[in-house]
């Protein structure tokens, strides 16, 4: 069963997120029960970026989280490309290009907060 959207929480959550110091919405395009949005975030330390995107159909939500600085550094997204991953639809894209599974299941509130949670990690990893 598809998670409720609604784009205004995941708003908020960046809001509040001490890792999240700017959200801009880039893109708002609903038409009833479909849309398709693109967030983008400041993060702290400023070199680094949160872009966010969904794909809302009557069946299903497609998404991408990417985290990058000069170039991409990571990404967790549902495109169905990679169907031997035990996870699949849902996967990751390493830093060393390596895809893998992913702990996300498509509920967009608990996902965006287990992104928010490893990009913490991976920040504090590349600022060691």
């Amino acid at each position: 069963m598809k998670q409720p959207f609604n784009y205004l929480e995941i708003i908020s959550i960046l809001k509040e997120s001490e890792l999240v110091s700017g959200v801009e919405i880039k893109t708002v395009d609903e038409i009833y029960d479909s849309g398709i949005y693109k967030i983008r975030c400041s993060l702290i330390p400023s070199k680094y970026k949160l872009e966010i995107r969904f794909v809302k159909t009557q069946e299903q939500i497609l998404y991408a989280y990417q985290l990058f600085s000069n170039a991409p550094i990571i990404r967790w997204d549902n495109s169905p490309h990679y169907p031997k991953i035990k996870t699949h639809p849902h996967h990751f894209h390493a830093n060393d290009g390596d895809v893998v599974e992913s702990e996300l299941t498509g509920d967009v509130i608990a996902d965006l907060k287990k992104v928010l949670s490893e990009i913490s990690k991976v920040i504090v990893k590349y600022e060691c």
